[in-house]
């Protein structure tokens, strides 16, 4: 035997160790050299580079447009070549089919009822709850987020534990209500490609958001061309390569070996199918069910799991995977141990919501999967067999009642251990920017008698969504038919309310609309934001007392609406108060510092007071957060006349005007500037122009009669 070794025999039954000739002395050091080398050895475990994490959450994936899953569409090679070496989930299932509840699990492993946050931009993820990135951080990890969409931004909560929480959308100030809220897959791409090509020997933790699949389905060439007869996959295309540039930027870099990386969906999408054409609404397979690789050379092998596992485990398992603690209190579970030896993992109850109904005034839906069977709770419940009826057509409700009392029964336990969180109001910014993105803000919506059932509205919602893209189209006459006929079969339904006012104001037809924003008020009194839409209506039609007295009360339900402190900075300001307007215009940069509207407005006040630095300060703060804005070049060509630096005017008047040639005001002031710079043919041409430009807007018409005096002053010194 060799030395160092022992026998399996005890000494009391008359065997020798192999060392006992040896002395005590000699066995003594070998006993601790033998020692050492074990601490050496766990030393080098130890030293050993962690592995580093990335997460891709793909907007709006459901399971079978990818080819691993089934799609015969060929879109996805990337994610196809990824599931080969690593583990396909074959029944992944969504907590939420929605963007902001749904990733608040994927990075907590807490289903939406334990963390709050149930509907998108409204309230935040709590600040007790640990995330991966607060976990990994703590544990000496460098950590970035790439996100692709506002319903993501960091002020939702989901940036705690991120070093970089890379959320920086473009806006463009002048669409109004109407804001950017997203960025195309490929620019968040090379955001986190530039980060993850820093040099640093910390592991690292990337999540890295793509939300292109989302409606409406646009994507750029080649991908658009290439699947035209179905725009959806074509958009799933493009952000499969976006996946591709990712991973082999791991490659390139030698750290893929290294690498544990995991991508999901964070919902699907409906694709009128149960005829709900996107998602949020109701509960069926085509938007809660995901696609769900992960892939970790050296710690699992590439296999198939069948059973049922919600999104939940994910943030449980990345941290089994990488033995580190896990986190105390989560929903989901640790599947490392079955992963590394390849096994299914128990069959748990998976659960499934949705509060977004809520916001119409229709009923909320929660939904519990065992195994196969599948049950909603609804007005209307139902219940399926997954195996037998993949496409959930026959309700088995009144069929088989014992399965049926199980889970209806275990769902009651469940739901009852949702935490209560206090309502709190939707700005004005993120009411927008959700309509923008295709949802609805806002908070639940009260209403007389039994609240509806969603799949009995389903028709009205994919009416709804059909009236948002013609909006969004500026098809507002189309818009305007559809809301007034939604409002009729459902005259309690505040959010088509709303949105016929707004459309109803930008169709010019500020009485109409500002009838209807009463009529909310009037349902709900203390609806912050229906004060603050009476507020920007008045204001738009030009009766600041009443725009006034509208946003006041909205200020007093809502002190921290940066648009409302923006909308009574321009009603001071036209009332001839800049200290006043200068004042609200800088609370409202406060609360929303990247907002080129309200710093061009600073500037404008700042100029009414003289102050002239602060001013071009804020003119350049607003060109450096819009490039494409107008409006700060020409404050700026306006501070230079003032400056008597009329070259310089002219400079900042014509850069204004190449960005928005109707620019009427910029028209006139370059009039000016030239006139003032002496050069009076051009000015005579520019007056001509500003006054032929202008001659159809009643808004101009003191402008514009002036202009027309100076041009026969200056005609008749010629």
């Amino acid at each position: 035997m060799a030395i160092g070794s022992f026998s399996p025999r005890a000494r009391g039954e008359g065997a020798r160790s192999a060392d006992e000739g040896l002395g005590r002395p000699v066995r003594k050091r070998l006993l601790l050299l033998s020692f050492l080398c074990l601490l050496l050895c766990g030393s080098c475990h130890r030293e050993q580079p962690q592995y580093n994490v990335l997460l891709i959450t793909l907007d709006t994936l459901r399971a079978d447009h990818v080819g691993c899953y089934g799609s015969t569409a060929g879109a996805t090679p990337a994610l196809d070549a990824l599931a080969a070496r690593g583990v396909r989930f074959e029944n992944a299932v969504s907590a939420v089919p929605l963007t902001l509840p749904s990733h608040s699990t994927i990075l907590s492993g807490v289903l939406p009822l334990h963390h709050g946050v149930r509907n998108n931009g409204v309230g935040t993820f709590p600040a007790d709850r640990p995330t991966l990135a607060t976990l990994l951080s703590d544990k000496g990890y460098r950590t970035a987020a790439f996100v692709g969409a506002f319903v993501l931004d960091h002020r939702f909560g989901l940036n705690r534990g991120f070093a970089l929480y890379d959320d920086e959308i473009p806006r463009d100030p002048t669409v109004g209500d109407h804001l950017e809220a997203e960025r195309r897959g490929d620019l968040v791409a090379d955001r986190a490609l530039a980060w993850l090509g820093q040099s640093d020997v910390r592991p690292f933790f990337a999540w890295v958001h793509l939300y292109d699949p989302h409606a409406p389905y646009v994507a750029p060439e080649p991908f658009r061309s290439r699947y035209a007869s179905s725009p959806y996959d074509g958009e799933i295309a493009f952000v499969d390569q976006q996946v591709q540039r990712l991973l082999a930027a791991l490659d390139q870099s030698g750290q893929r070996e290294r690498t544990i990386v995991v991508i999901t969906g964070d919902h699907g999408e409906a694709l009128g199918e149960h005829g709900e054409l996107t998602h949020g609404l109701l509960l069926y397979e085509p938007t809660l069910r995901v696609p769900l690789i992960v892939s970790a050379p050296g710690l699992i092998d590439a296999h198939v799991v069948k059973a049922p596992v919600s999104l939940t485990d994910i943030a449980p398992t990345i941290m089994g995977l990488l033995h580190l603690p896990q986190p105390a209190n989560v929903d989901g579970r640790n599947l490392a141990a079955s992963l590394r030896d390849k096994s299914e993992p128990p069959v748990v109850d998976v659960y499934s919501e949705t509060e977004y109904p809520t916001v119409f005034g229709w009923s909320a839906l929660s939904a519990l999967r065992r195994g196969n069977d599948k049950f909603i709770a609804s007005p209307a419940s139902e219940l399926y067999d997954l195996a037998r009826d993949p496409k959930e057509t026959r309700n088995l409700y009144s069929v088989e009642r014992r399965v049926m009392s199980a889970l209806s029964g275990s769902l009651t336990t469940l739901n009852a251990t949702a935490v209560t969180k206090p309502a709190s109001a939707v700005d004005a910014e993120t009411i927008a920017k959700l309509a923008s993105l295709g949802y609805v803000g806002g908070l639940p919506a009260k209403r007389s008698g039994p609240l509806p059932d969603p799949k009995v509205m389903v028709p009205l919602f994919r009416t709804f969504e059909e009236a948002t893209w013609a909006m969004t189209a500026k098809r507002y006459d189309e818009a305007a038919t559809m809301l007034a006929d939604l409002l009729k079969r459902d005259v309690e339904n505040p959010v088509f309310r709303t949105s016929l006012a707004k459309v109803e104001r930008l169709r010019g037809r500020p009485e109409r609309s500002i009838a209807l924003f009463r009529e909310a008020i009037a349902v709900a009194p203390d609806d912050a934001q229906a004060w603050y839409n009476l507020a920007a209506a008045f204001q738009e039609a030009g009766d600041f007392r009443r725009a006034r007295e509208a946003v006041v009360e909205a200020l007093r339900r809502d002190s921290a609406n940066a648009d409302a402190h923006n909308v009574l900075g321009i009603i001071q300001s036209a009332e001839g108060q800049p200290l006043k307007a200068l004042e609200e215009f800088q609370q409202a940069a406060a609360l929303d510092p990247r907002n080129a509207r309200i710093y061009n407005n600073i500037g404008n006040a700042a100029r009414a007071l003289g102050r002239n630095d602060e001013a071009e300060t804020a003119f350049q703060k607003a060109i450096a957060l819009a490039p494409g804005y107008a409006d700060p070049l020409n404050g700026l060509g306006a501070l230079d006349v003032d400056r008597n630096q009329f070259v310089e005017a002219i400079a900042n008047f014509d850069r204004a005007l190449q960005l928005s040639p109707g620019y009427l005001e910029a028209h006139l002031n370059r009039a000016v500037a030239l006139q003032l710079k002496g050069d009076m043919p051009a000015a005579i041409a520019e007056y001509r122009t500003f006054i032929a430009r202008s001659a159809s807007e009643p808004a101009f018409a003191a402008r514009r009669q002036a202009a027309q005096s100076m041009l026969a002053k200056m005609q008749a010194g010629r």
